[in-house]
């Protein structure tokens, strides 16, 4: 798919807020200018921010004027990747993360499980309740897992 079906489909971002807001792509450290004529594949990268400050921001925001400036390092090919199930790392910046973070983790993310179990180790009075379970329980078994795991977040 598309960067742009991506944004819409998959991390659930409207046409408008994409067009207005997504100002900054990168795709696998390339900054992208089409993201309608830019696919994803399976264990690609993308970072993701609003409108980056200064000069550099400017230059590097995806479809702008000054684009020739980095056209050595902008994403050039633009083919299609067979059509099947792709998981890509995806990171999201500076106020676009404060906007768009809780609507993302609620609507679900895949990550590695020692890495999660990591991060929740010192937020465990923060979980009510994690699959049925309580969060020293569900914490370790995290961390006996290998395979990367879904989740979502409900705030509340």
């Amino acid at each position: 798919m598309s960067v742009r079906m991506f944004l819409r489909e998959a991390v659930g971002f409207e046409d408008r807020y994409i067009d207005e807001t997504v100002r900054t792509v990168f795709l696998n450290n390339s900054p992208v200018d089409d993201i309608d004529a830019t696919y994803i594949k399976d264990g690609d990268r993308m970072a993701l921010g609003s409108a980056m400050p200064g000069l550099v921001g400017i230059v590097m925001g995806r479809d702008n004027f000054y684009k020739s400036f980095r056209s050595g390092i902008a994403v050039k090919e633009a083919t299609r990747a067979d059509s099947s199930p792709a998981l890509l790392s995806v990171k999201v910046f500076a106020t676009l993360a404060v906007e768009s973070g809780r609507a993302i983790l609620e609507r679900g993310i895949v990550a590695d499980p020692a890495l999660l179990a990591s991060f929740l180790s010192d937020k465990r009075d923060l979980i009510r309740e994690a699959d049925g379970e309580d969060a020293d329980t569900f914490i370790g078994r995290l961390e006996g897992m290998t395979e990367k795991v879904a989740f979502r977040v409900i705030f509340g």
